[in-house]
């Protein structure tokens, strides 16, 4: 009787009141579902830690994700082995697939008939629905909160049903630090028959007509159309489906044949990296440069340029040597070129590397010893079975993220120069000014005079470019003032910077290179900012480069500031690379 009155009471209410009282009703049921839907989401997400030791939990902005840790690691690697989680429900499921050339160095794009979507995804469900692999949306964004795991249970109806879909797991390193994010995951798109595009009433003709390649009718008919522009072509026409094998990480993949020709506009050329390095610890070595400051002659010029702080070795060379195997898969040969040291964790059994004494590359070796970079760098393009287009690091100099060739030569060879905003200043070369300002005024002069142009710009602390036959040719132009400075032991104002400032203007004014775009974050590891912009590149790893320079730091800093360098580097670059022993 009760519920009645209750019934016959909630009528006679008004129809505003008995309206508010239906929403306020259905938010609690709404409420409730919610809660009970994050109760299993967390019950999952546990039962994922407990059955699998190497997920762990990653807190980015106050936002929980899950990852793998990982025990080795290259950039290369983590792209393939998403493509491996796909390709595995691919072939779990029966599907037929193909590699698509994408725009992203950091991910793989599978090509599969929209027709098989459904099939895909519940294939990816039952091999993976206890697993952190993720499903997104494609897009820049690193770690996306729209990312759905798919340990969370079923995917929105909306992400199903996008035309390209990512997936991926994230990679952590021993600490727990983000190595790979969700850019890195392998992206799936489904491509649509072109007969039923152009039977499409209502979405095919703008399909159509954003394609960048217009195929008559015809053609379309009997073609698979993508769903987003690729480099190549979004029509494969069925005369173009000739099958091909391309092999990533030492797994073979199907493809078409034309998709992945080498390109006009991509750069394959051969490339060589040499260093130069010095152990400032080593007490041979400080006990030859004291001596011959000792005894006289030593040029006019502020004291950070021959200060310790300059041979201080931080290691930096065993880490910039990581970030090569981690980012940069296409370098050949690897040179460090010395004075007769070497680095005691360097394993030069491995291949690919070699150790290269000065004396093997002056050509006056009666300059030797020389505690000059700029001397230095007058001679490397003597070394004995150099490529003609190499990449000159300093070992302070690091790769921060994926790079190619094209990075730093077009297809065509012509270097792409690291310009830098910063100038050189007017005046003549100063002995307390910067010594790389007074090399590039000297530089400056000598472009005056030959090509009567004026240069005004610096070039950054990053992997330069460089053409063996550029030097050579400006050793026979400007021999005077090359052996002048490959004979200068210490820095000097009368020095000219060769491997950057000449031969990158040079270059330029001789057709053989063009200003390229380098992202590179510089940092004084000594400055109070350092710690600041370090956390910033851990955090986000948004440079191509990185610059770690020790300028002048001082005495009672040097354990504090080496302490902080050094963890920065391990989080980094946690594994060790095969050029270690």
């Amino acid at each position: 009787m009760p519920s009645r009155v209750t019934s016959l009471g909630g009528r006679l209410l008004p129809g505003r009141i008995r309206e508010q009282r239906a929403v306020e009703r259905a938010a609690v049921r709404d409420a409730a579902k919610e809660r009970r839907r994050d109760e299993r989401i967390a019950e999952r997400r546990r039962d994922l830690l407990a059955s699998d030791y190497t997920v762990r939990t990653l807190t980015v902005d106050g936002h929980t994700f899950y990852g793998r840790q990982v025990r080795s690691f290259t950039a290369a690697g983590a792209s393939a082995h998403n493509l491996g989680l796909v390709t595995d429900a691919l072939a779990h499921a029966g599907i037929d697939y193909f590699l698509v050339p994408g725009r992203s160095l950091n991910r793989h794009v599978v090509g599969v008939r929209r027709t098989d979507r459904k099939d895909l995804l519940a294939a990816l469900r039952s091999l993976y629905g206890s697993a952190p692999l993720y499903a997104l949306r494609t897009g820049g964004d690193r770690l996306p909160t729209d990312a759905v795991l798919y340990a969370d249970g079923a995917l929105p109806t909306t992400l199903k049903r996008q035309s390209v879909i990512r997936f991926g797991e994230i990679l952590l390193g021993p600490d727990g630090q983000l190595l790979s994010d969700l850019t890195y995951g392998c992206d799936v798109e489904f491509w649509r028959d072109g007969q039923a595009l152009l039977d499409d009433e209502e979405h095919g003709a703008d399909h159509l007509r954003a394609l960048r390649h217009q195929a008559p009718p015809s053609v379309l008919a009997e073609s698979l159309v993508a769903p987003r522009p690729n480099p190549v072509t979004d029509v494969l026409p069925t005369k173009a489906l000739t099958t091909a094998v391309r092999t990533i990480e030492g797994r073979a993949h199907p493809t078409y044949e034309d998709l992945f020709r080498p390109r006009v506009d991509v750069s394959d050329i051969p490339l060589d990296v040499v260093y130069t390095w010095v152990d400032g610890g080593d007490p041979e070595l400080a006990a030859r440069r004291q001596a011959f400051r000792n005894s006289g002659g030593m040029p006019r010029i502020h004291g950070r340029e021959s200060g310790a702080s300059r041979y201080t070795s931080h290691d930096e060379l065993k880490y910039s040597l990581r970030s090569l195997e981690t980012f940069a898969p296409f370098v050949r040969n690897v040179y460090i070129v010395t004075d007769g040291q070497r680095p005691p964790w360097l394993n030069t059994d491995a291949a690919g590397i070699q150790i290269v004494d000065h004396k093997d590359i002056f050509a006056d070796v009666n300059a030797l010893p020389v505690f000059n970079s700029h001397a230095i760098g007058t001679q490397l393009h003597h070394i004995e079975g150099l490529s003609e287009r190499y990449l000159y690091f300093n070992d302070d100099v690091l790769l921060g993220r994926p790079v190619t060739p094209d990075h730093f030569f077009h297809s065509n060879g012509i270097a792409k120069l690291p310009f830098s905003p910063s100038q050189l200043g007017l005046g003549s070369p100063h002995p307390d000014e910067p010594a790389p300002n007074s090399a590039g005024k000297n530089v400056r002069e000598l472009l005056l005079g030959t090509h009567g142009r004026f240069t005004t710009n610096k070039f950054m602390h990053t992997p330069h470019p460089q053409l063996r036959s550029v030097m050579a040719e400006l050793e026979e132009r400007f021999a005077e003032d090359i052996a002048r400075t490959s004979r200068s032991r210490f820095r000097a104002v009368t020095d000219i910077a060769m491997g950057a400032s000449l031969h990158h203007h040079y270059a330029y004014l001789t057709g053989r290179g063009v200003p390229g775009k380098y992202k590179l974050r510089y940092v004084d590891i000594a400055r109070p900012d350092a710690e600041e912009r370090l956390a910033d590149l851990s955090t986000t790893r948004r440079f191509d480069f990185i610059c770690l320079n020790d300028v002048n730091t001082p005495e009672d800093e040097k354990e504090r500031v080496r302490a902080r360098l050094h963890a920065f580097l391990e989080s980094y670059f946690p594994f060790p690379s095969r050029y270690e022993r």
